[in-house]
């Protein structure tokens, strides 16, 4: 249960996230955290789903506040767009919806790289071209994919 970092306040039952993982109009991102501080768990899901013309709209983005400002983010989205490639995806769209707590992650995908492309009273669009020469930012963190 995230609500800090929850960039469209959605929840899923698990029968709804198995069915997302099943789809082939999905992609669906666990990350777990491992660090000297010890082993943090589950601690980040992304959903995208297929929304025509290339674009893989990032449905859900949560993450566990007690990671923050430790990669992770850096390394999801590294994994997100390796998986959208690999789809032939070329581009990602993220939403922001304002809720009484997410207010610190307003400008998240700004400082990823993504584009403002809309905005609705607080509720926020963005857009990232995924370009062809994309270089894993977290070389340093191993990622192990399951």
């Amino acid at each position: 249960k995230s609500n800090q970092f929850n960039l469209t306040t959605r929840r899923y039952t698990v029968e709804e996230m198995a069915e997302r993982a099943a789809s082939d109009e999905y992609i669906t991102l666990t990350g777990r955290l491992e660090d000297r501080f010890g082993d943090n768990g589950l601690v980040s899901v992304v959903i995208g789903k297929n929304e025509g013309n290339g674009a893989l709209g990032i449905e859900l983005w949560i993450m566990s506040c007690r990671v923050l400002r430790r990669e992770l983010e850096q390394a999801m989205l590294d994994m997100l767009v390796e998986a959208a490639r690999e789809k032939g995806y070329t581009k990602l769209i993220g939403r922001y919806f304002k809720t009484a707590k997410n207010a610190m992650v307003r400008d998240f995908y700004s400082t990823m790289g993504f584009e403002l492309v809309g905005e609705d009273g607080d509720d926020r669009t963005f857009e990232y071209a995924i370009p062809d020469d994309y270089k894993i930012k977290t070389e340093h963190i191993e990622i192990i994919k399951d």
